[in-house]
């Protein structure tokens, strides 16, 4: 579901918002949105809707296309390889794994997805951020662990934490580490984190709260190569 600001005759806002149900069942863990088959798609863990021409009033489309467990918040959807298709990126945030899922296209249209590993060993990859990290105008996806998550009972979640960006290297993503280790000598990322340049040098930071504190990653120059 997700709800639209009311406005009067003027376009101002009046305070009150209308509920829009998508789907009225469980929808799972995890949330993503971009584009697939040229539609407007919103992300779950079983499968993507596509959004109608008028997507306040008209009923939204469902596709039973893969599963990817309990996701990330969000899902990145992410034409990363340049093959005209949009990839999804997600991380389990309640168990071990990082995932990208390919969309292909076979002569009559029809779509499928292949799962590709990127880091399947670690837990708790609860939140990812796409952005150009290093700035060489290709964007990067940012992650890290979500330490005690669920007070410790998740697969993982009181093993070494992290914050990690991945790049794409044309054939797979290399992971390049900002910090890593045990708490209190390292720290995640947390449920969600932000990134912004804070100190106005041109580069962007990364401000991670989590169970294991809030910290500043300042970024000092380009990731290594």
């Amino acid at each position: 579901m997700f709800y639209k600001l009311i406005t009067d005759a003027d376009g101002k806002g009046t305070g009150e918002f209308r509920k829009v149900v998508i789907d009225g069942e469980n929808s799972g863990h995890g949330l993503g949105f971009g584009t697939i088959g040229g539609k407007r798609a919103l992300i779950v863990h079983n499968g993507w809707w596509e959004a109608p021409a008028d997507p306040i009033n008209d009923p939204w489309t469902f596709h039973d296309e893969f599963d990817i467990g309990h996701a990330s918040v969000p899902v990145l959807v992410v034409d990363f390889n340049g093959d005209g298709l949009n990839e999804i990126i997600v991380g389990q945030a309640h168990d071990y794994g990082l995932h990208y899922w390919q969309q292909h296209l076979d002569a009559d249209g029809n779509r499928t997805w292949t799962r590709h590993p990127i880091d399947p060993y670690v837990a708790q990859y609860h939140v990812l951020e796409w952005v150009d990290i290093d700035g060489d105008g290709q964007c990067e996806f940012i992650t890290g662990n979500r330490y005690r998550a669920h007070n410790g009972n998740d697969p993982g979640s009181s093993e070494t934490v992290g914050v990690y960006a991945f790049k794409w290297n044309g054939e797979s993503f290399t992971k390049l580490v900002i910090d890593h280790g045990k708490v209190p000598n390292a720290s995640g990322t947390g449920i969600y984190f932000d990134i912004a340049d804070l100190d106005g040098n041109g580069r962007l930071d990364i401000v991670a709260p989590g169970k294991d504190g809030l910290y500043i990653f300042r970024n000092l120059g380009p990731l290594a190569k």
